[in-house]
């Protein structure tokens, strides 16, 4: 019996190979799901109310060492979370994310913090409260864009110096022997005072009773300051953090591609095996139609031996 071949132009396909999973399979099923991202949000919301009270209310507070067992079991709770999301991930997938390191960083300097032995020490403990930006992803995505955007800051930054640097020049020879001009770094006090608008109406009226004009070299330099290079660094955060929103936007549609041409490949082998099915259905038919002429020319109508 002639066996039936796939249709002309089909070109076979080997099988995908299944992704390999570096982690253990129990902690994949415990740590990928909504309830454990936010078990773990609630407990670093309740650590951080609770360190907040007691920083209120003090060591005298009558719940303070109520506070202390908390924050142990707080601090053990994020211990089993780290230990966990490294068996679920493995160790190349879990330490080739950032805020994976992260976390183990801000967990261990509160080991640090629980010694009893410096109590300056202690305060480190609400560094704790930081890990709420590695687990909600809106705050993930803006300490991102923020490092992103470090470059153009820097070089703001740049800016704005140069700019604070003449004018506490030009303020220092123009107001020499007033208040808060008297030198250099006082001037650049001075200045950054009158760019957040701390007596400034004040700092005008005191400088024009001795010299008239101060008002406009003053006005000058807060509008440049002020105005126009403290409002870059706006424009290079929202820069930072629209470019990182497009490149979100391009994993995800690379992403979406990725599933489109897996559903094609499976709609394809799909009609594979349906047209190779038809085949075989029309084999059937044929040694049928062969078998019943068979019977039909023996005469007999009785079944070939």
């Amino acid at each position: 019996m002639a066996v039936a071949e796939a249709p002309a132009g089909r070109v076979a396909r080997a099988k995908p190979k299944k992704k390999r999973r570096d982690g253990v399979w129990p902690f994949n099923v415990i740590t990928g799901n909504f309830v454990w991202d936010n078990l773990i949000l609630l407990c670093i919301i309740a650590n951080a109310v609770a360190l907040g009270l007691d920083a209120n209310f003090g060591p005298e507070w009558e719940y303070h060492h109520l506070i202390d067992d908390l924050d142990q079991i707080f601090l053990l709770i994020f211990t089993v979370e780290l230990a966990f999301e490294f068996l679920a991930q493995g160790p190349r997938k879990y330490f080739g994310n950032a805020w994976n390191i992260f976390d183990v960083i801000v967990v261990g300097i509160c080991y640090v913090a629980i010694s009893p032995a410096i109590s300056a020490l202690r305060t480190l403990r609400v560094l704790r409260v930081f890990r709420l930006v590695s687990a909600v992803p809106q705050m993930r995505r803006v300490v991102e864009a923020l490092f992103g955007a470090l470059p153009g800051i820097l070089a703001t930054s740049a800016i704005l110096f140069v700019v604070f640097f003449i004018g506490s020049v030009m303020a220092t020879t123009l107001f020499r022997g007033e208040a808060g001009f008297e030198n250099l770094g006082q001037s650049a006090l001075s200045l950054f005072a009158l760019t957040q608008f701390d007596g400034w109406g004040d700092t005008i009226a005191r400088l024009n009773a001795s010299h008239p004009w101060a008002w406009a070299f003053l006005m000058s330099f807060t509008v440049i300051a002020a105005f126009a290079v403290l409002n870059l660094f706006i424009g290079v955060i929202v820069d930072a953090v629209q470019e990182t929103r497009n490149e979100q936007t391009a994993e995800i549609k690379a992403d979406v591609d990725v599933i489109e041409e897996g559903v094609e490949e499976i709609q394809t082998a799909q009609e594979d095996a349906a047209a190779v099915q038809k085949a075989l259905l029309e084999e059937v038919r044929a040694l049928r139609t062969e078998v019943a002429a068979l019977r039909a020319s023996n005469g007999s109508g009785q079944p070939l031996a």
